[in-house]
């Protein structure tokens, strides 16, 4: 029996040589119909819709592969969407409202299941069923070949501008320099979507109003405020707890999730969530480690003499809770009811899952996503002043502002050629 081989591990430099290898044999072409500036999440469907619509549709992207960024979702399973698409939980919600439409849901997952995608879902959380983000990427690369759209990567959009007939865009190598690096270019179009994050940048030249941008859905940095806990004690545990943002006693937001303690703050789904709301030093976040305990079941858990039923022994601990005592028992409890801990800053920002800010949605129709003062200019995704909590929302908004900005672009493009 002949003995089996096993290939050779490319190294990351040689895969990244590959990658800029295989980027720059793709041939951009001097003109097309749509253009897709950023192969990510929204600027993928965004291609796929213009190109079914009957568009010619070409995607740059800077990153050396498109949808790269997809295979981190969700810790790498990609968690793309969510049974309960509420409005609430966007900035700017009642654009996104108007964009969505009332079968949103249905929308996102009838393209999914044209794409060749199964799901399964997890207390409303909609994962593929490979539970592996790669399956993500992979249907949509797939759709959008099948489609015809020219797939560009290591190619960074550098300006945007009206020309003759439509716009020209510009692109530079990701890698100058590199070997197998693509050269610089342009590229002429009947219209222009706007897919990549920020979009700030490319909207200087254009005149349109942005809104500055930040890091959200990230850890909060925090110091207690009198509650006895110590956070150096409690490095690296994590606890679910009933967390609540306030600002001057008012409750902003309140949320389920699992906490997890660091020296410097909070961190964990939850926190995510309140960064969004949380403003440094005028807000607070109050934690109920006993999740809603009623008094009744703390004193007869406390009257073991010990806190750990409920809490992480290493958090009773550090709450001072003394072995044996019931009374320190019912003590920690009642204190772990409510901890106080005045939010100083956000944290750990270079691992922020959304950047908030970009091109301000007043700017743009909600109807096709189309700019008003630059006719034949589209955006979505995080193009656009748009963020949402943890759970499938942001890629929820990427999905579907992206088959509209696509289907509107083409629609325009396609109208104009036959003029």
């Amino acid at each position: 029996m002949a003995a089996r081989t096993r290939a050779k591990k490319l190294s990351r430099a040689e895969l990244r040589e590959h990658a800029l290898a295989a980027a720059s044999a793709v041939g951009v072409p001097a003109a097309c119909d749509v253009v897709v500036a950023g192969g990510g999440a929204s600027g993928l469907v965004a291609a796929i819709a213009a190109a079914e619509a009957g568009a010619r549709t070409c995607v740059l992207e800077q990153d050396l592969e498109c949808g790269r960024k997809i295979l981190a979702t969700g810790n790498g399973r990609c968690n793309f969407a969510n049974e309960d698409l509420d409005p609430a939980r966007y900035r700017n919600g009642a654009f996104v409202a108007k964009v969505a439409g009332a079968r949103w849901l249905e929308e996102i997952l009838g393209f999914f299941a044209a794409s060749g995608l199964a799901w399964a879902s997890e207390e409303g959380r909609l994962y593929p069923l490979s539970r592996q983000a790669a399956s993500v990427r992979n249907v949509l690369l797939a759709r959008a070949r099948r489609a015809g759209v020219t797939l560009a990567p290591a190619r960074k959009v550098t300006s945007v501008a009206p020309a003759a007939g439509g716009w020209k865009v510009s692109f530079s190598p990701a890698a100058p320099g590199e070997k197998g690096a693509p050269q610089a270019g342009g590229i002429t179009a009947r219209a222009v979507v706007m897919a990549a994050g920020g979009g700030s940048e490319l909207a200087r030249g254009l005149g349109l109003s942005t809104v500055a941008e930040g890091p959200v859905l990230c850890a909060l940095a925090c110091e207690p405020e009198n509650n006895g806990l110590e956070l150096a004690l409690v490095d690296g545990r994590r606890a679910h707890a009933h967390a609540r943002l306030l600002r001057g006693g008012s409750e902003l937001w309140a949320e389920d999730g699992e906490v997890l303690f660091r020296p410097w703050g909070l961190s964990g789904i939850c926190v995510f969530d309140l960064s969004r709301r949380a403003e440094a030093g005028d807000a607070i976040i109050s934690l109920d480690l006993t999740c809603g305990m009623t008094d009744a079941q703390l004193e007869t858990a406390a009257a073991t003499g010990t806190a750990d039923g409920v809490l992480d022994p290493q958090v009773a601990a550090a709450l001072g809770a003394a072995g044996g005592n019931p009374a320190s028992a019912l003590a920690t409890l009642r204190q772990a009811r409510d901890l106080h801990f005045l939010v100083t800053d956000r944290a750990e920002t270079e691992h922020a899952q959304v950047t908030r800010g970009g091109l301000a949605v007043t700017g743009f129709s909600p109807e096709t996503l189309e700019c008003a003062s630059q006719p034949g200019l589209f955006a979505c995704g995080e193009a656009l002043d748009v963020d949402a909590d943890c759970g499938g929302f942001n890629l929820a908004w990427a999905w579907r502002s992206g088959q509209v900005a696509g289907a509107s672009a083409a629609a325009l493009a396609l109208s104009q050629n036959r003029k």
